[in-house]
């Protein structure tokens, strides 16, 4: 069997589900592969709730609205932060990203369950991909190809390009227990170099730690249990989130989106909101015909703040100590105000970036 389309978007997650849509919608030809339109990503489902009417997504995919964060320092110092207007919405992500697929579907975007296996080659400007659909062999020939396929990225791979470090993580989804906060727990005993967190979910809590040594995340976790005081127990999953290098864009017509690109932001490792956009920056530089728009389009709008935030938490997570300042720097109120400009609002001016740098220079020399 043989397909072709303008674009090849591979993987269905908020990253390409975007991309096509707004390919789509351009009135391109666009074919979404996503391997298993089932697969609900472990992840908190937390982001800026102004993302919904920036990047058009329906609101009835919010399941909770989140008005406050708690920070809990290594020593156990406890400090709430109300998000005054930037309040953070909660999506179970299986859902959540079906919703985005229908809405790329409805603009005109082919959405297959398939599974791609390598590309053949490159002839006349086109690449000719090999997948599995079903069990038939397909070939699918394109002009682009949007990579937005993982953190474990098929299409990475078939390229070359080595994978990107990684924090893991082990989470559980637990009924029963409540929270009226997006919980940051701070502590080198079950979070060495990272953080533990508990957020709501739709029938009670998603909690879970990460660390930088995959060997150790379960234990870990248990021990941040033990310090929360969760009893009950739920669905276990373990995942990797790729770390931040700023170092992948495009290869030739190739595009990278999302976790493929590594585009988690450091220190909080949000990745849905960042992976939308970049999807919208994709979709946008093939509708331009200049591949070469995506990266500057990306670096103009998000280099800065993944660039400060990396330094923030290399500062920071670095020992329990720079944990405890953490949180009693966030106890000032003009902190906390740029920390929600610039973590919760998308707040990208210039002033921001300055304000950070002139309040915590002495920390970043």
């Amino acid at each position: 069997m043989r397909l072709k389309a303008k674009v090849l978007v591979v993987g269905g997650g908020p990253a390409g589900a975007t991309a096509a849509r707004f390919l789509a919608e351009s009135g391109l030809d666009v074919i979404l592969l996503e391997r298993n339109l089932s697969f609900a990503k472990p992840c908190g489902g937390g982001f800026s709730l102004s993302a919904f009417d920036e990047l058009g997504i329906p609101k009835t995919t919010i399941k909770k609205e989140i008005k406050s964060v708690r920070i809990v320092s290594p020593m156990g110092k406890m400090l709430d932060m109300e998000l005054r207007g930037g309040n953070l919405a909660i999506v179970e992500r299986g859902e959540f990203d079906m919703v985005l697929r229908n809405c790329a579907e409805e603009k005109g975007a082919e959405v297959i369950e398939g599974e791609f296996i390598r590309i053949i080659d490159v002839n006349d400007k086109l690449y000719r991909v090999e997948a599995y659909i079903g069990e038939v062999k397909t070939e699918i020939v394109s002009e682009y190809i949007i990579a937005a396929d993982g953190v474990n990225s098929r299409v990475r791979t078939a390229l070359g390009i080595k994978p990107s470090k990684s924090l893991y993580t082990f989470s559980e989804r637990i009924k029963g227990v409540e929270t009226e906060f997006c919980e940051l727990w701070f502590g080198s005993s079950h979070a060495p170099g990272a953080y533990s967190w508990v957020f709501p979910a739709t029938d009670g809590i998603s909690a879970g730690t990460g660390s930088f040594n995959p060997g150790e995340t379960k234990a870990l976790f248990e021990r941040f249990r033990q310090r929360r005081g969760i009893i009950a127990e739920g669905r276990k999953r373990i995942y990797r989130i790729p770390l931040w290098k700023g170092n992948l864009y495009n290869k030739g017509k190739v595009i990278f989106t999302g976790d493929s690109a590594g585009q988690v932001i450091p220190f909080v490792y949000e990745g849905i909101y960042y992976s939308m956009k970049a999807g919208e920056f994709a979709a946008g530089a093939i509708i331009e015909k200049k591949v070469d728009n995506y990266k500057r389009r990306w670096k103009s709008r998000f280099q800065k703040r993944f660039t400060l935030m990396d330094k923030l938490r290399a500062y920071f997570l670095k020992d329990n100590a720079s944990a405890e300042r953490l949180v009693a720097l966030h106890r000032r109120p003009e902190i906390q105000e740029l920390s929600l400009r610039l973590w919760i609002k998308k707040d990208g001016g210039m002033e921001i970036f300055k304000g950070y740098i002139k309040l915590f220079r002495e920390f970043l020399s």
